[in-house]
């Protein structure tokens, strides 16, 4: 059988203008924050590495923003707009 795949950002792109309806969007970008998990697991004294990160992960917060990256079609002050929000 034959599969057509579509990327979720494609779909968002297309009805941003439904998602904030009664707003005028001026623009539409992808980004993306890198954080530092803060996840320190000794993979020496482990026995079972999958089980413990499982166990580890609920725990943790949001650690600090360490890489963002954003479309290339995305302006300078969007950029900076998103450099100080994360």
């Amino acid at each position: 059988s034959d599969y057509a795949f579509v990327f979720l950002s494609s779909i968002l792109h297309e009805f941003v203008h439904e998602l904030f309806a009664g707003m005028k969007v001026l623009g539409c970008y992808q980004f993306r924050v890198t954080r530092n998990s803060n996840l320190f697991v000794d993979e020496e004294e482990v026995k079972n590495l999958r089980a413990k990160i499982q166990g580890e992960l609920p725990q943790r917060h949001f650690g600090d923003a360490v890489r963002p990256e954003v479309a290339n079609s995305c302006s300078e002050a969007m950029t900076q707009f998103l450099l100080g929000q994360f």
